[in-house]
């Protein structure tokens, strides 16, 4: 559905959007925006840690190769892009029901953007190196209550896509409510989490991790190590 905006000087974005009832837990919501406004309220969170060694982000690197064939692609006047970006928020966004399937969505654009792209992460960069077409795109909205959940969505929509296994691993810790073949490596990845990167550990970075590519041990060695100990 075509977006609104507010005055300029009004730092919010607002949509009218299609709801799929889905979830009692969680809101899906689809609308049309223009790339511009996309960059606005959403950023791209890439894999990697901080100096204490805390996991941040949960994208993966940008596929240049992929980002190369969409800009070419999106320069022809017929090109579309039907598949929507997904975008998590955890905050700044208010919800209006207008009827059972229609929504007012407002956004809140002011400092940093407060949503997450969960998927479509390289349509969204061909989109940033086309400045002169302010594409259209689709977008859909899910409203999570708090950042564990927003890692749980991202890790199940990615999961059947070829993301690296490392980088998925690497996220399980702190990840609620996941399928048993995932939650079963959680306690696993976590305690190799830990031993990579506890400044007590003698294993401190010889671990090999999606965010710490210079370890010598494979993490999934590590993890089967401590899934299925030596009796």
């Amino acid at each position: 559905m075509p977006s609104t905006r507010g005055a300029h000087d009004v730092p919010v974005f607002k949509y009218r959007g299609v709801v799929a009832r889905q979830s009692d837990e969680h809101k899906a919501i689809t609308f049309a925006a223009q790339a511009s406004e996309v960059f606005a309220f959403a950023s791209i969170a890439r894999a990697g840690r901080n100096e204490s060694g805390a996991l941040q982000g949960f994208q993966r690197p940008q596929i240049a190769s992929h980002i190369r064939e969409i800009c070419e692609y999106l320069k022809a006047p017929d090109a579309v892009l039907p598949n929507s970006i997904v975008i998590g928020f955890v905050e700044g966004v208010k919800i209006r029901e207008l009827s059972r399937t229609v929504v007012e969505l407002s956004i809140d654009a002011e400092g940093d953007p407060l949503g997450y792209v969960i998927d479509g992460q390289q349509r969204l960069t061909a989109l940033a190196r086309l400045p002169e077409k302010d594409f259209e795109v689709f977008v859909s909205v899910l409203v999570c209550r708090d950042v564990g959940e927003l890692r749980r969505q991202f890790v199940l929509i990615n999961n059947t896509r070829p993301l690296p296994k490392a980088l998925i691993y690497e996220l399980l810790p702190g990840t609620p409510g996941l399928p048993t073949r995932l939650s079963s490596r959680s306690f696993a990845a976590q305690l190799t989490e830990r031993l990579n990167f506890d400044p007590n550990s003698s294993l401190r970075g010889k671990i090999y991790q999606y965010t710490n590519p210079a370890g010598v041990i494979r993490d999934t060695a590590m993890q089967k190590l401590i899934m299925y100990p030596c009796i």
